[in-house]
């Protein structure tokens, strides 16, 4: 559930900058400190110097302090100030949920340990705490954008007050929705739900390798000339806990390179990013946009029990309809290629969730019970359909089609098969699928039903 679906407000918050959040579950993106330094929004215009200036704080009593623990009364005092919870109001991270963690006291300590020594080296750069993930062990980007967020909370909720008022939403206005405190309240999880401007968010990495660990700072070639070429030939072979480590000892803790690096990373910039990049927002924004355009999903046979491949060949047939008649060839071509696959699979499983449920059917997107993952399998008890998706772009197109939805459909014990084959612009794999596809007819080979899906970009009509 989208939140602008929830009050049924259409795009008004797209057309302001304000992220659309989806309030049945977390949002996969997080505040960017570098995103923060570029905004134009006028709430957050101070903010990057306000988190700047905690961590001077935090930097001073640390550099006052003579040891790393907490007898010491100023690394107790910097411990004291360094906690952050999760804000739960803004929905961003990974947790379906519960509430994140934020910095427990376990965590806390440990990066105020890592911190003392860096700033007993010589370092005086509150920039180094916005490069954590880099080398602090359980500290990713998700508990990065945990602390900023509670640094700038009274910047978020003056932000979300006056969208609040300038959209009207309101108790007023809004009888029925629960409030807290003159805040909307999330209708599933419960608490106040805090607004963001979408030009300070980003998506969210998981630093498992080491490529994703260089997104951190953007520009990764300072560090990489640190790297002796000895450790650049291990560097592939270590677990994530071992890079942290050797970033941290080796160069972190060298006053000299954690320089270089602080400045390499102050010139850095980082482009605004689009939330549709992210398939699942993606899907959730979509979706909202077919239902709104008032193409009918629904089945034409509420009334009639129909076999499970008659309602396959007919979700298809929907879904056709839509590519080639209602521009959802714009949505494919601008998919982009990573996951233009993975995407028409979705929509396919959306799309026909009203008309199983008309139908006493069952609807599986990729349900694994065999020789790898089938696209979608619909089924009424032992009446059971395997389809199979190929973009005319995958080098496996006739393998799909000779090979895999044969073994799906082996698999499922079922002679139901299905083999959906979308044009995206290739003419010669075209020409080589039908060629076969008609062979194999005139052969009376044993063959799927097959569906042919023209996706190509078309200009509009009133073109000539």
């Amino acid at each position: 559930m989208l939140l602008s679906d929830y009050l049924d407000i259409g795009e008004s918050l797209e057309k302001i900058g304000v992220f659309d959040p989806m309030l049945d579950k977390d949002n996969a993106f997080f505040i960017n400190i570098q995103r923060l330094k570029e905004t134009t929004t006028p709430e957050f215009k101070d903010s990057y110097e306000k988190i700047n200036d905690f961590f001077r704080i935090i930097i001073k009593l640390l550099n006052r302090a003579e040891k790393k623990n907490e007898e010491d009364t100023f690394f107790r005092a910097a411990y004291d100030k360094f906690k952050f919870s999760e804000v739960n109001g803004i929905g961003l991270g990974f947790s379906e949920k519960a509430p994140g963690s934020g910095f427990g006291p376990k965590i806390a300590r440990m990066v105020l340990e890592t911190a003392f020594d860096i700033v007993k080296s010589g370092i005086e750069d509150p920039e180094f705490f916005q490069l954590l993930p880099l080398f602090q062990d359980n500290v990713g980007p998700d508990r990065l954008s945990d602390m900023i967020a509670t640094l700038i909370l009274p910047d978020i909720q003056a932000y979300t007050e006056r969208v609040n008022q300038q959209l009207g939403i309101t108790k007023d206005n809004y009888p029925n929705k629960p409030f807290n405190a003159g805040l909307l309240c999330n209708p599933i999880k419960g608490y106040e739900i805090l607004l963001l401007p979408v030009e300070i968010l980003h998506k969210l990495p998981v630093a498992k390798s080491w490529e994703e660990i260089d997104s951190v700072i953007v520009e990764n070639n300072t560090i990489r000339a640190m790297m002796n070429s000895e450790v650049a030939e291990q560097w592939a072979q270590w677990a994530a806990t071992e890079r942290k480590y050797y970033l941290r000892e080796k160069i972190f803790k060298n006053s000299e390179k954690c320089k270089d690096i602080l400045e390499a990373y102050r010139k850095a910039t980082l482009e605004a990013y689009n939330p549709e990049e992210q398939i699942d927002y993606f899907l959730a924004k979509l979706w909202q946009r077919i239902e709104k355009s008032g193409i009918s999903w629904s089945s034409r046979h509420k009334n009639t029990e129909i076999s499970s491949k008659v309602a396959t060949i007919e979700i298809l047939n929907i879904f056709k309809n839509w590519v080639e008649n209602n521009r959802g060839w714009e949505v494919i071509e601008n998919a982009g290629t990573q996951k233009r696959e993975k995407i028409l699979q979705r929509i396919i499983h959306l799309s026909g969730q009203a008309y199983i449920k008309a139908n006493n059917l069952s609807l599986s997107c990729e349900p694994d019970e065999g020789r790898g993952p089938v696209d979608f399998k619909i089924s009424r008890g032992q009446d059971i359909t395997v389809a199979e998706i190929k973009l005319s772009s995958n080098d496996q197109y006739m393998h799909g089609y000779e090979v895999q939805v044969e073994e799906y459909a082996k698999a499922e014990q079922t002679d139901n098969m299905v083999y959906v084959l979308v044009d995206v612009g290739n003419p010669r794999r075209m020409e080589k699928f039908i060629n076969c596809y008609n062979r194999d007819i005139d052969e009376r080979k044993i063959v799927p039903e097959v569906i042919l899906i023209d996706s190509k970009s078309k200009k509009s009509a009133s073109i000539t």
